[in-house]
Parts: C-alpha cells; structure tokens; sequence
C-alpha cells in the first residue's frame, strides 16, 4: 500500500488544483485496486490527504509538508519523503 500512496501523491501533484468549496473526491487504480481520496488544505500550509482503498475499505490520512508525508495507512504509522513537493490544492475564494 506504501507504494500506491506514494503514487497518490505523484498523481496529485501533477493534477492541476481546483478551487471548490469542499474538497472534490478523486480516484485512481493500481495493481488492481482502486482507492479513492480528498484532498484539503490545512490551515498551517500543509495538506491533508484521506481515502480508501475500494473493496477491503484500508483507510488512510496523510499530512504532506513540503516533500514530508507522515499520517496513517490501513492503521500503520508511514512516514516517508517525495521527490517534489505537493501543490497545495486550491481554496475557494470568498
């Protein structure tokens, strides 16, 4: 699952950042598996990313600061660097 998540963030940052007023759900599959997310910005700078995976339901709740990720994955601990930071995702204006 590691590896998925880190291609979770790849995906991210290449998708272009859409203002919206709640954050929209993304999906994405890999080896078979589909997983589904939000993306969201914190009120610190760093972004918070959370879904599943489709069927087997493993959750997973990342905070990414610059090209740190830290958080949880299926109820493990993760903690692991990304070779370009993540855009942020776009807030909505009020």
């Amino acid at each position: 699952m590691r590896s998925s998540i880190a291609f979770v963030l790849t995906a991210a940052a290449l998708l272009p950042a859409v203002a919206a007023a709640a954050p929209a759900e993304r999906s994405f599959s890999r080896d078979g598996h589909t997983y589904v997310y939000t993306m969201s910005a914190n009120d610190d700078g760093t972004t918070l990313i959370q879904g599943h995976e489709v069927g087997s339901n493993a959750r997973f709740r990342l905070t990414v600061d610059g090209t740190r990720v830290s958080g949880q994955a299926n109820g493990r601990a993760v903690s692991f660097r990304t070779p370009q930071p993540l855009a942020p995702p776009a807030v909505a204006a009020n």
